[in-house]
């Protein structure tokens, strides 16, 4: 387990490879370093399954050269990944934001696909909740870091993660991007296992289809979805004006389209890019046409590099 002072020698860590030519971990063409980095999560949502993830959650941190040397502070953006996956689905579109001039931090949740993260269930939207706060709160301090300027990322379930981070930090917010985000949990949640008035009827453990194979998730992931209320969260957005970036394929069936079109009704600073013939997930040439408008997008809100 980390301390706070061992956060703060990979923080120094990072600044001395800044300072050294060829030290460290660093991208092909030597745009950015790229380090290691665990925080300790203060998990309150539910204390039930909090023995099966641990207090911990790691991730890998992009930080561009300049930034690490400190010639200047950068943009920070966190990377949310989707269910039953690890931060490295969402690495590499975290390392063009680095080479953009942004450190990337790329958070694995607890209870996610890493073999370090914990059993999947004890996990929840609400313990991810609690991660990308542990890992906002931290990051946000680095002395590299230009927290004014700090952005979320999330596919899938991240997306549903990064909306309740951004609906709890009303003021340090630029911009959400959100790319066929999972906003109907809570409503799927209720109606798999019955309209009953609380989640009593949820069993111990139960399997959830996700990009074509089961997982296996405990009761507790069920329980803290069931009572969110996603358009009030949506609303609270609204209220703060955050331009969000909306990204989804038009032949979704996981997460069908019209769950983007609902949130960009609520949201009068959305976008909502739609991708034709793209599913859950894009490929190839539509992921790239995904990933050009996500660094538009984060350009024009001045949390990137322009082109």
């Amino acid at each position: 387990m980390r301390s706070r002072a061992q956060g703060a020698r990979d923080v120094q860590a990072v600044r001395d490879e800044g300072n050294r030519d060829g030290a460290g971990t660093v991208s092909a063409a030597g745009e950015f370093l790229t380090r290691e980095f665990s925080a300790s999560v203060a998990d309150g949502s539910s204390p039930a399954g909090s023995d099966l993830l641990g207090s911990q959650v790691h991730s890998l941190v992009y930080v561009p050269r300049d930034a690490a040397a400190g010639r200047v502070r950068a943009p920070l953006v966190v990377c949310c990944h989707g269910l039953g996956e690890s931060g490295l689905r969402v690495a590499g579109i975290a390392q063009r934001f680095a080479t953009a001039g942004a450190v990337a931090v790329v958070p694995s949740f607890r209870g996610g696909g890493a073999p370090t993260a914990g059993s999947m269930t004890g996990m929840s939207v609400l313990t991810e909740l609690a991660d990308l706060e542990a890992v906002l709160d931290a990051a946000g301090a680095w002395p590299f870091v230009d927290a004014g300027r700090t952005a979320l990322f999330g596919r899938s379930q991240g997306g549903l993660v990064a909306v309740l981070a951004a609906a709890r930090r009303p003021t340090r917010m630029s911009a959400l991007v959100l790319w066929y985000p999972a906003l109907r949990l809570p409503q799927t949640t209720r109606a798999r296992f019955g309209s009953a008035s609380s989640a009593s009827a949820v069993p111990q453990t139960f399997t959830h289809r996700v990009d074509g194979r089961d997982v296996t998730l405990g009761r507790r992931y069920a329980v803290d979805a069931w009572s969110l209320d996603i358009d009030a969260e949506l609303a609270r957005l609204a209220r703060l004006r955050l331009p969000v970036l909306l990204v989804h394929g038009e032949q979704d069936a996981d997460v069908p389209i019209s769950v983007s079109e609902n949130a960009a009704r609520l949201l009068p600073d959305a976008r909502l890019v739609r991708i034709p013939g793209a599913a859950h997930g894009f490929g190839d040439e539509r992921f790239a046409d995904a990933v050009a408008r996500t660094e538009a997008f984060l350009a024009w809100c001045e949390v990137l590099e322009g082109a």
